[in-house]
């Protein structure tokens, strides 16, 4: 009774008297906390709740095609259907990705949420009412392709091997517009699949082939003369693609490779020597080209022919001004009157329609994915993924800053596409496919980080 009463009070269990003057007991207290700091581990590994996010994605995808349905007497039917399939799509695709692969269920929502950005705004200022049911169709495909990318990036191992043939198919592929291809807005880059109803743009599709190629050849910081072959690939990716009077595409490639190759040996005075190269390329362009001249020219004063070179600019600023901050709201502008109103100068259309406010908070979104796309990037257990997921979240970064900064009249157009959300399969397709490989780079991580801690509890248990 008296060893009872020692460790026993009026209040209950005393512990303190216990351990009192014996430190053979001192470890065991230990013991239960780093068991928890286990368990806090594994909750903060599985702790990305994005039911909030998603319901919210579904609910602004149900009331804005609403909106655009109900606008039009009769009611708009395709819309009204597209209102009930954009959210249940949104929802299907989330709960399938997630249930088959552990990725990174913000990147996801967010993605769908600029693809039904465009769908919605496709909706209200098309011209023909096929124009966003074939974004639907589409950004169906892109799913399809999003899940390969992400099956992809998870089952190919050796990736040096494919470096040689994957060189060899992308210039090939890039080279073909010349064999097979047409000229689409002063370009020739596109491959006519179907007369006047189906065109595809290789450029477009070599985005993620040329990351790809980049991360397998730089991955393990290499010496300088080991990266030459790669470094000669992306420059005569960029030559053929500056023949082919595609702007924008060589300013995506060119920076994409600078960054990476700065990102994998963190060599500035290579780096800047790049940037310098690119700037001499940039001043013997424009004195070789005529069409870079104008397109400098525009830029610099688009006021001096506001009716045909300029016109696009000229539109663009004045539907960016009359949008103010709140936008005119669904179907009450007149994002028409600019050219390629669609694709190139979407932004501005968005602009004048939803307002100033939202087009800030498009950014945003954008802003978010890079952020969670450079997370990924840096908890990759490979150079190769790590240098994978970086590519694809900085060219979707420069793409997204190339065509604001047009729209705005920051920069020069260079005719890229708003990603996810300007009308266009091939852009569209390639965007989600690069989603695919970066979702899937997630998935590993996490299935990397889910075996640190049971590998973690497993020591537990054998110390104990």
């Amino acid at each position: 009774m008296k060893g009872r009463d020692r460790y026993s009070s009026a209040d209950g269990f005393d512990a303190g008297a216990m351990f009192e003057g014996t430190d053979a007991f001192a470890a065991p207290p230990e013991r239960p906390r780093r068991g928890r700091s286990i368990e806090n581990m594994r909750r903060a590994l599985m702790r990305s709740n994005t039911r909030l996010l998603l319901s919210a994605v579904m609910l602004f995808q149900f009331t804005a095609m609403l909106l655009v349905a109900l606008q039009e007497s009769p009611v708009d039917m395709q819309a009204l259907l597209l209102a009930v399939c954009l959210p249940a799509a949104t929802w299907l695709t989330t709960m399938v990705f997630g249930r088959l692969w552990p990725i990174d269920r913000a990147i996801l929502i967010l993605a769908l949420l600029l693809c039904s950005v465009g769908i919605i705004t496709l909706s209200d200022i098309a011209r023909a009412k096929i124009t966003p049911l074939t974004q639907a169709v589409y950004a169906l495909i892109g799913l399809v392709a999003m899940a390969a990318g992400v099956a992809f990036i998870r089952s190919v191992r050796n990736w040096k091997k494919w470096i040689l043939p994957g060189m060899v198919l992308c210039l090939g592929a890039l080279a073909s517009p010349w064999a097979f291809g047409s000229v689409q807005n002063g370009a020739r880059n596109w491959i006519t699949i179907i007369p006047d109803q189906l065109t595809l743009q290789p450029s477009e599709f070599i985005k993620p082939a040329l990351i790809l190629i980049l991360a397998a050849s730089l991955a393990g910081r290499p010496r300088f003369a080991k990266c030459l072959p790669v470094v000669a690939f992306a420059a005569v990716c960029c030559g053929i693609l500056l023949i082919q009077r595609d702007l924008g595409a060589v300013l995506l490639y060119f920076l994409t490779t600078i960054l990476i190759y700065f990102a994998a040996t963190s060599n500035w005075l290579i780096t800047l020597g790049g940037l310098g190269v690119g700037a001499l390329g940039s001043i013997a362009a424009y004195k070789a080209f005529p069409y870079v001249q104008e397109r400098i020219a525009i830029w610099q004063n688009p006021w001096s022919d506001p009716t045909d070179s300029g016109g696009q600019i000229v539109q663009a600023l004045i539907a960016i001004g009359s949008g103010g901050l709140f936008g005119m709201g669904l179907g009450l502008g007149r994002p028409r009157n600019i050219p390629l109103y669609h694709s190139d100068f979407i932004f501005a259309a968005i602009a004048e329609e939803f307002g100033l406010i939202f087009s800030i908070c498009l950014l945003a979104v954008y802003v978010l994915i890079i952020m969670r796309g450079m997370v990924v990037a840096m908890n990759a257990r490979t150079s190769f993924h790590s240098l994978t997921a970086f590519g694809i979240v900085t060219m979707l970064g420069l793409q997204t800053m190339l065509i604001v900064g047009g729209n705005t009249k920051l920069i020069p157009l260079t005719g890229v596409t708003l990603p996810l959300v300007s009308s266009g399969g091939s852009s569209l397709v390639s965007t989600f496919l690069s989603f695919g490989i970066l979702l899937g780079i997630s998935s590993m991580n996490a299935e990397d980080e889910a075996r640190d801690i049971d590998r973690l509890e497993l020591r537990e248990e054998v110390d104990l």
